[in-house]
């Protein structure tokens, strides 16, 4: 499995130079409900940057530069919070817009090398794929993300526009939709991939040995599912796919669904409840990550880096060890951290809505699985162990398990990037900007808690101002870079406080 680089996307961080909060002194001062003060600063900043903003990257990355990582970084830097937000609010009009934005996408796809007439998005540029070595190849995981968006995007406009009302430009990009989650999921769902997955079911956590990530429980295994899921609700809604290909392709899937089955029931043995004071708490793959290399200072909390680089005299980089790796150093019960595990909130959208639609479709019937009560359990795990209890400052540790040690140290030294590694409560800004302030609305401890970050982040108090800079420095108060352009804000945090 290859994991992504974390944190703040590429697109994400150019995204967030705009950003521009205005002060305010009282959370009672905000509305956070369709119309209210969030919903239309949000709205506001789509129609002043956003929505320019991302159509000039698509242009520019995905169809200048032939970047495939486009796909993973505009559902990850914002977007799917925004077409959720847009779902709640039956923003119909953003709805279309979004619609054109991504439609072309669809149509990128080329034949993949060495395939029998396969298509895909094929990587030929870009940063990641010549360093990686991925030029000319298909990236599934940046795929399967771009799928989780428009799959959530489709079956807002399924949801919120009758069919009807539906322009010519919806039905094509619904059809287009399904056609393209059908044919992708059927190529990659092959015998291998299910025996893979079977294999995984027999694992424990006592039979790990080695750093494999063989036997995780991947996020490309969860996309899997939320893909499944978006399209049983597609099907459901009336739906087909727009080509021959596509309808064989969907009839195919409906012989796999022994295979789909033990993907959704891996989901379920990878999350591991435990007893909470609010029911359950559940953790993610835990302890099967316990030997994976980024983790391996998992419970090392010191503020000495493990490593830090230096400039030899003949003038290359020499990495520099000071805090020795120490078993002790190793936590048993570790496994994704807080920012991959952003992907668990799209996922528990589309299972919320589809628990029927999983089982008339995908025959999908185990009582086990009940993506509420799973969702709550999750969004325990925060508050009850992620989160460090302090309402008025919050932070988060690093790993979903509660690990707060230095994670991924010296990721990816073999390409020559020099990366010490995110030390304790580094990947903090992932909970705020990863989607789960949206749980917010059925805890409300974690609405509290995402209220009073976006509080921090507009005063001009000179402790909350040096926290926000320190820990959350892309809810910082920034100006434009044009004087004349209005002042924006974080699209994705905006967007998941709107109720």
């Amino acid at each position: 499995m290859k994991i992504r680089k974390l944190a703040i996307s590429s697109l994400a961080i150019i995204a967030l130079s705009f950003i521009c909060i205005q002060s305010v002194s009282s959370q009672e001062k905000f509305d956070y409900s369709k119309n209210g003060d969030i919903h239309k600063q949000v709205i506001d900043s789509w129609n002043t940057h956003y929505r320019d903003y991302f159509a000039s990257e698509i242009k520019r990355r995905l169809f200048q530069e032939n970047d495939v990582y486009l796909l993973y970084d505009i559902q990850n830097g914002g977007l799917q919070s925004f077409v959720e937000m847009t779902r709640r609010c039956k923003d119909t009009q953003q709805i279309g817009e979004i619609v054109d934005l991504l439609s072309p996408i669809l149509t990128a796809l080329e034949p993949i090398p060495n395939t029998n007439n396969s298509t895909g998005w094929i990587c030929s540029g870009g940063n990641i794929c010549t360093a990686y070595g991925l030029l000319g190849k298909e990236v599934p995981l940046c795929s399967l993300q771009f799928l989780g968006l428009v799959g959530a995007l489709s079956t807002s406009i399924t949801q919120n526009i009758p069919n009807k009302k539906q322009s010519v430009a919806e039905k094509e990009f619904l059809a287009n939709t399904f056609n393209t989650i059908a044919i992708q999921l059927n190529r990659w769902f092959t015998a291998d991939y299910f025996k893979a997955v079977n294999n995984k079911l027999s694992m424990t956590t006592a039979d790990i040995k080695d750093a494999s990530s063989r036997y995780f429980f991947s996020d490309r295994d969860l996309w899997h599912l939320t893909v499944l899921s978006d399209l049983s609700e597609l099907h459901k809604s009336g739906i087909r796919p727009a080509t021959e290909d596509g309808k064989k392709a969907f009839e195919d899937l409906q012989n796999k669904k022994e295979g789909i089955k033990k993907i959704f029931d891996l989901f379920l043995a990878r999350s591991m409840l435990s007893k909470s004071i609010k029911g359950e708490r559940a953790e993610i793959d835990k302890g099967y990550w316990k030997n994976f290399y980024d983790n391996r200072y998992a419970k090392y909390t010191g503020s000495q880096s493990p490593v830090t680089w230096e400039k030899g005299s003949d003038g290359e980089w020499k990495m520099i060890t000071h805090v020795k790796l120490d078993s002790t150093y190793i936590s048993n019960d570790v496994a994704w951290d807080i920012s991959h595990a952003r992907r668990l909130v799209p996922a528990f959208e589309t299972f919320a809505r589809n628990r029927k639609n999983i089982k008339a479709i995908w025959g999908y019937d185990n009582p086990a699985f009940d993506p509420i009560a799973l969702r709550k359990a999750y969004a325990n795990q925060i508050a009850e162990k992620i989160w460090n209890g302090d309402v008025n400052y919050p932070l988060f540790s690093n790993f979903w398990s509660g690990d707060n040690g230095w994670y991924r140290v010296a990721y990816v030294h073999q390409t020559g990037r020099r990366f010490i590694g995110y030390p304790p409560n580094g990947l903090s800004s992932s909970i705020p900007m990863g989607g789960y302030p949206i749980w917010g609305a059925f805890h409300p401890t974690l609405k509290t808690i995402f209220r009073n970050i976006f509080e921090l982040a507009q005063t001009n108090d000179a402790k909350a101002k040096s926290f926000i800079s320190e820990n959350y420095s892309g809810l910082l108060v920034k100006g434009s870079n044009n004087a004349s352009t209005k002042p924006i804000q974080n699209l994705a945090f905006l967007s998941d406080l709107v109720e």
